[in-house]
């Protein structure tokens, strides 16, 4: 007995009715994104109003929304305003407490060499004697970048140092600047050496950096080891 084979039906699809089928098929996407955007911006709307109710009703306002608004922007802008002085006037006070650190870190860097033993004074009702090796003294001007340690009013006693082992940090040196074509006396908080042989680095107290020169020891024309004021 012989089997009849049927092919089951299958349904063509013209060319058109594709370009009809996928143009329907981003229209309906359109309305979709299109509902979807629309109920996010009902729903954000509705979000920012009872947002400005609460506010408003925390604040005791009885301004309109427009109002309202308006004066929230006016008050951020102001205390933006405010924030910004803030931050200049902290940076400034930044670097005050920047250069008043750089400042105080002298009083690590005082010198803990002796250079007069208390048997070479002799203290007398009417004087009193210092024994100091080859002393010599010295005045000051009104610069204050030693101040207070050294004002206008103290004067010197130094000594000429013999040679650049002599120097330690934290002692006070006068030198010659060929820098400022002028003697100046300051302490010195760093001692090294390079290829032009031994150097010091000084600072004043009172100034906030360095001195820019390395001093060489040809340089220095004395050595602090006394003030009366």
């Amino acid at each position: 007995m012989r089997k009849i084979m049927r092919r089951g039906y299958q349904k063509r699809y013209s060319y058109d009715d594709k370009k009809i089928f996928i143009g329907l098929t981003a229209i309906t996407m359109l309305l979709i994104i299109a509902l979807v955007l629309v109920a996010l911006d009902y729903f954000t709307v509705s979000y920012k109003d009872r947002i400005i109710q609460a506010y408003k009703q925390e604040t005791n306002s009885q301004l309109s929304d427009t109002e309202f608004l308006e004066e929230v922007i006016e008050q951020n802008q102001e205390q933006r305003g405010q924030i910004e002085l803030l931050e200049v006037e902290l940076a400034e006070k930044g670097l005050l407490i920047q250069r008043l650190v750089g400042q105080s870190s002298i009083n690590f860097s005082i010198s803990t060499i002796r250079r007069i033993d208390k048997e070479d004074i002799r203290f007398y009702d009417d004087r009193i004697i210092i024994y100091v090796d080859k002393p010599f003294g010295a005045m000051f001007t009104g610069s204050k970048s030693m101040y207070p340690f050294i004002n206008k009013y103290a004067l010197a006693i130094e000594i000429e140092p013999e040679q650049a082992s002599d120097i330690k940090v934290g002692d006070v040196i006068g030198y010659e600047s060929k820098t400022l074509n002028e003697s100046i006396i300051h302490r010195v908080i760093e001692t090294g050496s390079d290829e032009q042989g031994w150097y010091a680095i000084t600072k004043g107290d009172n100034n906030p950096f360095p001195d820019s020169e390395k001093v060489r020891f040809s340089d220095i024309s004395g050595l602090l080891v006394g003030l009366i004021y």
